[in-house]
């Protein structure tokens, strides 16, 4: 992906429509803030999970219910299909599971047809494993990585099954997840000399600016990505007044470098504590962002 696609593809899409259920603007604060409470990094704690749009795991009379979306090399999985009485999980909708046994996380996608381990992953007839180039396996439950022979699923888990490959060919910001399905929540923390950026405020918050990325509920955490394929960059270029390339991020209108692993550099970017390039890093479920930026002395 080119800088150019990244802040080209944000902008084609900040005019998109959307419903002002999506996002309620937020009275402005300050500038820089540190009033995030322990609420506002709650990933539950949004519009999305509305009466409305709850799924219909809470209403199902089962030992165990929760949710989970699956997508391999950009597809996502139906785990709806072929799925018979004797299959260790049902699933209500979409992305709402249950069951009534005790299910390890390998069990129930291999009721899909999904054959998992911690390394490799089969599907349709086509085998993807980690150890490959440029091929990622990621087996999430809320925010912590698991693996699929060992995991025990329980009630209320939220899970996600992804493949990403190099040569996948999937656009970003890939397909759209729908609000009322499971899709993608993180924190972020972006201080500018140590002096933290507030996503809380109204420009950051207008409703509609963008389908794919955005923050809503007047919440600065935590933030929500309806595809699994946001890269970083692409999310932070939708916001006002913040570009991000492979090259270094843009503030205000002043740009600072990186040089990749953060040493002497102006700016440093990281996802649960990694350097990443953020063009091509896909935010994940549970990822925390940590975007710092220094002036040069």
């Amino acid at each position: 992906m080119t800088d150019s696609d990244v802040e080209g593809t944000a902008n084609d899409t900040a005019s998109s429509d959307a419903t002002a259920a999506e996002t309620t603007a937020a009275d402005a604060t300050d500038e820089s803030s540190d009033s995030d409470s322990e609420s506002d990094t709650d990933h539950d704690s949004h519009s999305h999970d509305s009466a409305a749009n709850t799924s219909d795991e809470s209403s199902v009379d089962a030992a165990y219910a929760g949710q989970m979306a699956v997508v391999v090399a950009g597809e996502r999985v139906s785990l709806t299909e072929d799925l018979d009485e004797d299959a260790p999980v049902h699933m209500s909708d979409v992305d709402s599971w249950h069951t009534n046994e005790s299910t390890t996380l390998a069990a129930a996608l291999d009721a899909a047809d999904v054959d998992a381990t911690e390394s490799t992953l089969s599907y349709d007839g086509e085998t993807f494993e980690e150890s490959e180039n440029g091929t990622k396996l990621i087996y999430r439950v809320d925010s912590h990585e698991v693996d699929p022979e060992e995991y025990t699923l329980e009630s209320d888990d939220k899970v996600w099954v992804l493949v990403v490959t190099d040569d996948s060919n999937v656009t970003t910001p890939g397909e759209y997840i729908p609000p009322e399905q499971l899709h993608v929540h993180g924190t972020i923390d972006f201080t500018v000399d140590g002096e933290r950026l507030d996503f809380s405020r109204d420009k950051y918050q207008q409703a509609g600016h963008n389908d794919h990325f955005h923050f809503e509920g007047g919440h600065a955490n935590p933030w929500h990505a309806h595809s699994a394929h946001v890269t970083l960059a692409y999310g932070m270029s939708t916001l006002d007044g913040i570009n991000m390339t492979d090259e270094g991020v843009t503030y205000n209108g002043t740009t600072y470098a990186y040089d990749g692993d953060g040493d002497n550099a102006t700016a440093n970017v990281t996802v649960n504590g990694e350097s990443v390039d953020p063009t091509d890093y896909y935010l994940k479920n549970g990822d925390s962002v940590s975007i710092e930026i220094a002036s040069s002395d």
